[in-house]
């Protein structure tokens, strides 16, 4: 009452199949993780610098690393100091963004991007991206620098 080899082999060959397909699927899944990850990383650091140029009546700023991806926080006072630098997660990277210069810049009031006649000037797009090209947005609404994220390009 055993089990012939022919039931074994062919037993174990599903269990296999099933066992590397669940691997490839937990590949996307992770790599899906920390895109996700990044980016609500990246919008709270956003949000963080927004309030805290409100709460103490400082500019701060966002710079972009587009080659190490890494951004840094910088709060403006008489001079930019770096108080907080972050890394992306493995395996994603900044895609593009319209902020000139790679840098987000909210006022004493938490307005983003001031524009030279003291207006808030606009707000922008800032897309991160997987090693299989899934792409996430970070959107920072003109005006009221409102945060959200996005699987969508706006």
């Amino acid at each position: 009452m055993g089990f012939t080899l022919i039931e074994v082999l062919v037993t174990l060959s599903i269990i296999s199949l099933i066992g590397l397909l669940s691997i490839n699927s937990f590949d996307k899944i992770l790599e899906y993780n920390n895109l996700n990850t990044s980016a609500i990383l990246l919008a709270r650091d956003i949000k963080m610098c927004q309030y805290i140029s409100m709460e103490e009546g400082v500019r701060t700023q966002i710079l972009l690393d587009f080659l190490e991806n890494r951004y840094h926080l910088i709060k403006v006072e008489k001079l930019p100091k770096v108080f907080s630098t972050s890394y992306l997660k493995d395996g994603i990277s900044f895609s593009w963004t319209n902020f000139s210069k790679k840098l987000i810049e909210f006022d004493p009031v938490g307005c983003p991007n001031m524009s030279d006649v003291g207006t808030p000037d606009r707000g922008g797009t800032i897309a991160i991206k997987s090693m299989s090209n899934r792409y996430l947005y970070v959107i920072i609404t003109p005006v009221t620098g409102y945060v959200r994220i996005s699987e969508n390009p706006p």
